[in-house]
């Protein structure tokens, strides 16, 4: 890329220092999504004197790959590159009649800027040549854009003791938080948003997990290069996100061939072990008696060139072996897990203009299952139930990526590729699951709860475009993903012992048709199906104008799409014209870009997720089964069966059906269905503090405009129908409808079977859902940077307050992971007093992560955050006749009073709002390692022992909320003696040994 001239922006400066400053302003545009680490170099090159040199040459030559790169300046001085491959380079700036001037070991990194200025001396000049690289200040305070995060390389992560994983990563970051729940490992909660709100990128590529949005599809940790935590002002390149973006790019390969090792063992004899958990009856709920946990990583990597300085390889090989058992109260289990991953990269640079690469991952892996029978009370491990149960999840990622200059003006970069998960599971019993409600135990613990067969699959191709005007940086790009999805499900056991069996006490309006206050058996049975797709194609823009020397304002926009299918191809979910503004300014407060202040403003859509189109566009059937206890033991629970069913007398009352299989899209979604959307506020100041660190406080505001749920109408459609003369011949029995909360409802079908379709409309005023509300206000406090050469921290003090009557697309007070369908705004009842403090609302949060240099050869890493506990809440059974199921209300029957214990109401029937019942622990974890580095054999070798939670905390993070437990005609609600009892907590503290080698 040499010979045409890099069209500049701003005016002159007089001096170096402002030459720097003009710099800094000038790289007003965030760095485009990495497809293979690119990143930017640009600057403005003077004279002695102050006067812009123009022509002269800049040459960036990677020290480890060859690659070449020149660019000349135009007549204000400046030059830009763009997609230049991450990793340190040596610098040239040169002119005929000045004297070369050199900066060596410039590290570009990813989505951040360099901006090297440069101030020649000409020939026979007294004064040396100088250069200025403000590539350091930039990291310190950027002047590029207001996004909001933080950037690790990996030689970052290996000197903390940071476990492998993005949660891991985007827990440093300020304004994130872990959910409390187990079924939300793996993922993180940004900026008060849920944790299925974020996005996932390796290598251009979305990695996020494709059924539930909940984190991101396993990676070869080692083969990642740099990670970079976005968690606000988000820019237009990146969309279907409501929460963060992480995006992370790869290693690759290097003229010197290298060669690397590395072990890792987690040892189950050093972990430490928590008590275990009994409720109110004496009965074991969270047993620890029998956990052991045994982890075995190697690692295999090697790099190096085809063709030196052309065609560059590089692979890895990662092994990983798990021993694990635990047990409940009558089953103990064992299961051994393998995972064979691997990663491939081989990049051809054709010449410095242009550049191909090709990534290929695999991340499939197996485990065995195997159960004994096991008393609890004793701690005794029975013979081994039924045969060995495989399972196995996981999958592969392909991709095709091209970084491409057409002039210094002009860049394009392109990827197209294809992520896979499956999951198929087999039971290694034939015995169903069987679980007593009145004392809170398992009389039989199923092996898998359903049995699955799934696949999904995400092919996305996109191709982004940057172009540099005189006053203008304009980037504008498409992407379009398309995931399909095949999934079939049933419950465990065989024939009539196949289901869910639950045994209960029947309270007041039980639907069983038991007494009250007897004791009966529910069966449960949900079948799944589908073969649909979800597509989704997006246009954005963003221009990034340099208005004044010290004002840059970046203007962008995202327009975008998304469809979701049934099982026949035809569309339940359409949505068009997602026009979302994202916009930042930039203000150099002194003009000498040591302090910056800035506002952004952004839209943020999130699509429907591909897990709706299981839970609401599959031909799903749903039924339960009522039934008299029969026999019993001395304890009074149901003898079970030979084929695991428990004993179970006459039928109660007639099938109830919940689902039918319908998948008419009419009937599941509603046909004026607008998108789920959040508007962010930012304003904040950064400023450099003693050269080396800087400090910052950030205000943030986010309002949910627009949320999509599924509400059961049955109750309110039946009086709709009622009124138009309608009658409902279909025996659904319930009508889940995907709808935007506190707007109108319009569904079409043939109800009434007469051969034509009715149309029916359900106006918010007949409705009475409350619209979806969720805010979240904070004010970051940020300390960073290299206190000593020696010492380097990353700091932050969170204030927020995350509030509202939804958490988004999951909950996390009730452990519920599907996305899109949770329990909240299923009927209008369980949405009385739900206004309160949000489950990710953690009012403080301090964070501490850093790494000290004790000598050249021994690293002592920290990670330390402790973080206010979250609201707790009361739930209980609705109380008849008042708030929505008041008589006349078109939610009077009351019908969340069959979910048990799910309403914001205490066990005397008063309102307890959300999040009004106190608030959880503070929860403190501190990790620490020390990390050992010498020369060996002429490689590097390294070890590293790190302790996570040292202090061995086991505070709780979530627990249960239910304040009542049944009803009986007597005495109504009972208080239940278990609520507050502990659900999750922190994992124990255990120790982790990592032996390193490379040559």
């Amino acid at each position: 890329m040499s010979g045409s001239n890099a069209r500049g922006r701003f005016t002159p400066r007089k001096t170096l220092a402002a030459i720097a400053v003009g710099s800094v302003l000038l790289m007003s545009a965030p760095a485009a999504m990495a497809v293979d680490g690119s990143s930017i170099v640009k600057g403005q090159v003077a004279s002695s004197t102050g006067s812009n040199i123009a022509n002269a040459t800049i040459t960036l030559k990677h020290k480890t790959k060859g690659l070449v790169y020149t660019v000349q300046t135009n007549d204000k001085g400046e030059y830009i590159l763009r997609n230049v491959p991450v990793g340190k380079y040596d610098i040239t700036i040169s002119k005929d009649g000045f004297i070369q001037s050199e900066q060596n070991d410039v590290e570009v990194t990813i989505g951040q800027s360099i901006i090297l200025d440069g101030q020649l001396a000409t020939q026979g000049e007294d004064n040396i040549e100088r250069i200025a690289v403000t590539g350091s200040m930039i990291r310190r305070v950027d002047m590029a854009s207001s996004t909001s995060g933080v950037t690790f390389t990996q030689s970052d992560l290996q000197s903390m003791p940071v476990n492998t994983g993005f949660e891991s990563i985007a827990l440093l970051a300020p304004g994130t938080s872990a959910p409390g729940g187990s079924n939300f490992k793996g993922a993180s909660s940004f900026g008060g948003a849920s944790a299925a709100e974020n996005g996932y990128y390796f290598n251009g590529m979305n990695v996020t997990s494709i059924r539930t949005g909940l984190g991101s599809i396993r990676l070869p940790w080692e083969a990642i290069s740099q990670t970079q935590v976005q968690t606000g002002g988000v820019s237009p390149e990146f969309g279907g996100a409501l929460g963060g973006i992480v995006n992370a790019v790869s290693k690759s390969g290097e003229n010197e061939f290298s060669f690397g090792t590395e072990v890792r063992w987690d040892p189950s004899s050093t972990r430490s072990s928590h008590d275990s958990l009994f409720n109110s009856e004496g009965v074991i709920q969270t047993n620890t008696a029998q956990d052991s946990y045994d982890f075995k990583e190697l690692q295999l990597w090697a790099s190096g060139a085809i063709v030196e300085d052309k065609l560059f390889f590089y692979g890895l090989f990662a092994p990983r072996r798990e021993d694990q058992d635990w047990a409940g109260s009558t089953v103990k289990t064992n299961r051994e897990r393998e995972e064979d991953r691997w990663f491939a990269k081989v990049d051809w640079f054709i010449n410095s203009d242009h550049s191909f690469g090709l990534s290929a991952m695999n991340n499939k892996r197996t485990w065995t299952n195997t159960n004994y029978a096991y008393d609890w009370e004793t701690n005794i491990v029975g013979e081994q139930e039924g045969v060995a149960a495989p399972g196995e999840d996981g999958g592969q990622m392909y991709s095709l990526n091209y970084n491409g200059y057409f002039s210094d003006d002009f860049s394009v970069s392109a990827v197209v590729g294809r992520t896979s998960e499956n999951v198929e599971n087999v039971v290694a019993s034939t015995n169903p699951s069987v679980y007593d409600y009145r004392n809170g135990s398992y009389l039989s613990t199923h092996t898998n709860s359903s049995v699955s067969e799934e696949e999904y699959i995400r092919d996305q191709a996109r191709i982004d475009f940057n172009w540099d005007l005189e006053s203008h940086s304009i980037q504008f790009g498409v992407d379009y993903t398309k995931v399909t999805v095949d999934f079939s499900s049933g419950q465990n056991g065989v024939g009539d012992a196949e289901g869910w069996w639950s045994v209960k006490t029947a309270g007041v309006d039980d639907r069983s048709g038991a007494p009250v206050g007897t004791d009966f058996i529910e069966r449960r049975i949900r079948t799944r199906y589908t073969d649909s797709e979800v597509t989704s194609l997006a246009f954005y823009a963003n221009d990034s104008w340099q208005v004044t020397d010290q004002l840059v304002l970046n203007l962008g926009l995202r327009y975008s799409g998304f469809d979701n299918t049934v099982s026949d191809g035809r569309e339940y979910v359409s949505i068009d014209n997602q026009i979302a503004p994202r916009l930042q300014a930039i203000y150099d407060v002194f003009g000498d870009g040591s302090a910056k202040v800035f506002a952004t403003y952004g839209r943020y859509f999130q699509p429907v997720s591909a897990n709706m189109n299981i839970t609401q566009g599959s031909s799903s059937i749903e039924w339960f089964e009522y039934s008299e206890l029969d026999q019993v033991d001395a304890n009074g629970q149901p003898i079970l069966e030979a084929d695991g069913s428990p004993s179970r007398g006459a039928m109660l009352r007639d099938r109830y059906w919940r689902q039918r299989g319908i998948t008419e899209p009419g009937l599941i979604a509603s046909a004026n269905l607008k998108p789920m959307y959040s508007d962010e506020f930012t304003v904040g100041y950064q400023q450099e503090l003693f050269d080396t660190m800087s400090g910052g406080v950030r205000f943030v505001y986010r309002d949910l405009g627009r949320s999509v749920e599924d509400t059961d109408v049955g109750p309110v459609l039946a009086k709709k129908l009622q009124e138009l003369g309608i009658d409902d011949n279909v025996g659904q029995g319930s009508y889940y409808v995907l709808n935007n909360p506190g707007e109108a409802i319009q569904m079409s079908y043939d109800f009434d079977g007469d051969g034509q379709v009715d149309d029916v409309t359900l106006s918010a005023e007949e409705l009475m859902l409350p619209k979806a509300e969720r805010k979240y206000l904070a004010m970051e406090f940020t300390l960073d940077g290299n206190v000593t050469d020696d010492l380097t921290i990353n700091s932050s003090y969170t204030w927020s307050h995350s509030y509202g009557n939804t958490e988004g697309l999951v909950k996390t007070d009730n452990n519920q992971a599907d996305p899109g369908w949770t329990t909240s705004y299923d009927y209008g009842d369980l949405m009385d007093h739900s206004n309160g403090d949000l489950p990710n609302d953690h009012r403080h949060s301090i964070k501490i992560s850093g790494a000290y240099k004790i000598t050249d050869d021994l690293i002592f890493g920290l990670v330390a955050r402790t973080t206010s506990g979250r609201p707790q809440s009361m739930f209980s059974q609705h109380p008849d006749s008042v708030d929505s199921c008041a008589p006349g209300n078109p939610w009077e029957d009351c019908i969340s009073r069959y979910y048990d214990q799910a309403s914001h109401y205490d066990e005397n029937g008063n309102p307890a709002p959300r999040g009004t019942a106190g608030n959880l622990p503070w929860v403190t974890n501190v990790d620490m390692s020390l990390m050992y580095k010498t020369e060996l054999l002429g490689g590097g070798f390294s070890v590293k022992g790190t302790v996570y939670n040292v202090l061995n905390s086991d505070t709780a993070t979530n627990i249960n909320e239910e304040r009542a437990r049944y009803a009986d005609t007597a005495n109504g609600l009972e208080l239940n003696p278990d609520y507050g009892m502990t659900t999750d907590r922190q994992t124990e503290r255990y120790f982790s040994l990592v032996a390193r080698y490379e040559f």
